[in-house]
C-alpha cells in the first residue's frame, strides 16, 4: 500500500506557519510606516582630476560629506570650502572642513555637521589621473 507524501497533520501546521508570517510581515510593515520612515538618496558622484562637485545645504540640518580616495597607489589632492566660518566642522581626522586636504590611497574622510544653507564644493586637484568618490547628503 502506498503511504500518502504529506500527512494532515503537517499540512495544516504548514498553513498555520504561512499565516503566521503573514501576519508578522503585516505587522512589521505597519510599525515602520507608523514610524514615518523617511526614504532618500545621497547624491554620489566621482570627480576626476579637475573636476568639483557643488551641493546647497538645508539650514538647520546635519549633513554628512563623505570624500573617498580609491586608488590602491595614488594620493588624492582636494579643495573643500562651504563650512561655515566658526570652523566648527571638521573631517573625522579632526582637520577643519574647509581648505586643502590630502587623501592617502584608499582613505576616506567624513564630516557631519550643520552646514547653516552654505553651498558645498568639493574639488578634485590631484596630480595624477586619481578619481575621487564624493557622497554629499542634507536630510529634509
Amino acid at each position: 500500500m502506498l503511504r500518502p507524501l504529506f500527512s494532515a497533520r503537517l499540512a495544516k501546521s504548514s498553513s498555520q506557519l504561512r499565516f503566521q508570517i503573514l501576519l508578522l510581515f503585516i505587522l512589521v510593515h505597519t510599525l515602520a510606516m507608523g514610524q514615518g520612515v523617511v526614504k532618500s538618496k545621497a547624491d554620489t558622484v566621482s570627480l576626476s582630476r579637475f573636476e568639483f562637485a557643488e551641493k546647497i545645504t538645508n539650514n538647520g540640518s546635519d549633513c554628512i560629506c563623505s570624500i573617498t580616495n580609491p586608488s590602491q597607489a595614488n594620493i588624492a589632492t582636494i579643495v573643500l570650502t562651504g563650512a561655515p566660518d566658526t570652523n566648527t566642522i571638521c573631517l573625522d581626522d579632526n582637520t577643519t572642513f574647509n581648505g586643502k586636504h590630502i587623501l592617502k590611497p584608499g582613505q576616506q574622510v567624513i564630516a557631519i555637521g550643520n552646514f547653516t544653507g552654505n553651498k558645498i564644493t568639493v574639488l578634485n586637484l590631484s596630480l595624477l589621473d586619481v578619481v575621487i568618490i564624493v557622497m554629499l547628503f542634507c536630510p529634509g
